[in-house]
């Protein structure tokens, strides 16, 4: 093998095959010729057979065999990657850009969409509630609930769900925490208490959304009506929405603290998850 003009800093990433999930990855400094044939390439610890480091476009896929077996490898210049030899990375511009658009899409294809969840969202109700809650908390001090809180529900719900190995499919969650808080709007303009404004309107939502079993949409709303204060009766789902919905809130970083109707020991002064 020719002696090498410069060493670079590589990634290699082995993605499934389908849904580009990452698998394995490693990184290392290995060497780079100015030829250009490889001639025989380079080991890379981790990987079988010899790694082409002049396969920098991330839409060639390398020549080694990831030890781990299983999906397919590919061999990249790092873009802030700079060689124990003082050279800068080879990896264009229209490269870095190229193998982020591919990163977006194996993270936010529409694979990883749940289209029932979406669908919850895109509905006209939803959509009417959300604005209208919007306008109403405009000039509000203390915690909102738009589409951050909801999500923030969600998220921490699901933590949750699989922390305790609960069983609750991942669809169901994020519904009843996109769900939860729409009465808000029933409640600033009318004085309606929104947990049951909210299972209201989350029937109707309901009724207009596949995806969901008969079953799975009445726990849905059972927990939205249940969501606001904790029962020992309430379900299993209102209990978690509950937990999550409260646990959400940053009072330990909020100015308005002081001012708050929430009893101290119902407020967060830390970070819980």
């Amino acid at each position: 093998m020719a002696k090498p003009d410069k060493t670079e800093r590589f990634k290699v990433t082995e993605r499934e095959a389908g849904t580009g999930r990452v698998v394995h990855e490693m990184q290392g400094d290995a060497p780079v010729l100015s030829a250009a044939s490889p001639s025989g390439g380079v080991k890379l610890e981790g990987f079988e057979g010899p790694v082409n480091p002049l396969a920098v476009d991330p839409h060639i896929p390398a020549t080694s065999v990831p030890a781990t077996g299983g999906g397919v490898s590919a061999v990249e210049v790092l873009p802030t990657g700079v060689s124990p030899l003082g050279a800068a990375s080879t990896k264009t511009a229209s490269m870095i850009a190229r193998e982020q658009e591919l990163e977006l899409r194996g993270i936010c294809g529409n694979d990883q969409v749940m289209p029932a969840v979406d669908a919850i969202r895109r509905h006209p109700d939803f959509v009417d509630h959300m604005k209208r809650i919007h306008r109403a908390e405009l000039s509000r001090e203390f915690c909102c609930h738009g589409i951050d809180h909801l999500l923030d529900v969600a998220r921490i719900a699901y933590i949750r769900v699989l922390e305790r190995k609960m069983p609750f499919r991942k669809e169901t969650v994020y519904a009843a925490a996109l769900l939860h808080d729409l009465g808000k709007a029933e409640q600033y303009e009318h004085g309606e208490p929104h947990e049951v404004a909210g299972a209201r309107v989350a029937t109707n939502i309901l009724m207009d959304i596949d995806g969901f079993s008969a079953l799975e949409k009445t726990a849905i709303v059972a927990a939205v009506a249940q969501h606001r204060c904790f029962a020992d009766d309430a379900s299993p789902l209102g209990k978690l929405l509950y937990e999550a919905d409260k646990v959400s809130r940053p009072c330990y970083a909020c100015v308005a603290r002081e001012r708050c109707d929430w009893l101290p020991e119902k407020m967060n002064v830390g970070i819980k998850i």
